[in-house]
């Protein structure tokens, strides 16, 4: 399966806006096996490693994450754990301006994408899949406009350029 992200709408079959059924619908999907209720109307729903999980506010898909285990994921042609998290946010910025930094994630606001695990700011380091033990890279996609999550301003602007 190709995850092929398209900023501002969505993620292969996963639109922003679908309710749960119509996600339970899409073939790759399909029932979750955890749903998580969260606050002020949120709801999660897991499907297991290899698919993103959906998160609802109000009844429509409004954020989507994967994990390093969803195979496939791309903006662009751009595998995005398939490449160095290096050339990954290079390729990115240069696409999509230079990040924020918010909640120690990189956001592309204007694309509505932020990337967890990619590049450690302490450190100055990007994550190296091949030499490094834990791998924490995760993405989410939600509708362009501030970083996505609640009640935290958007930090410093980084540059890999």
């Amino acid at each position: 399966m190709s995850w092929r992200i398209v900023p501002g709408q969505g993620v292969g079959p996963l639109r922003f806006g679908m309710t749960q059924a119509a996600v339970a619908a899409v073939p790759v999907a399909g029932r979750p096996s955890h749903v998580y209720r969260g606050s002020g109307e949120r709801l999660m729903e897991y499907r297991g490693l290899a698919v993103p999980v959906c998160e609802y506010l109000r009844g429509g898909l409004c954020r989507v994450i994967a994990g390093r285990h969803v195979a496939g994921l791309q903006l662009d042609g751009i595998d995005l754990f398939g490449t160095a998290p290096a050339k990954v946010l290079r390729a990115l910025e240069k696409r999509l301006g230079a990040p924020r930094l918010c909640q120690e994630q990189l956001c592309f606001s204007g694309a509505g994408l932020m990337l967890g695990g990619f590049y450690d700011a302490g450190d100055h380091r990007f994550f190296e899949p091949a030499v490094e033990y834990h791998d924490e890279r995760s993405v989410t996609l939600y509708p362009p406009g501030p970083c996505g999550l609640p009640g935290e301003a958007e930090e410093e602007v980084v540059s890999f350029l």
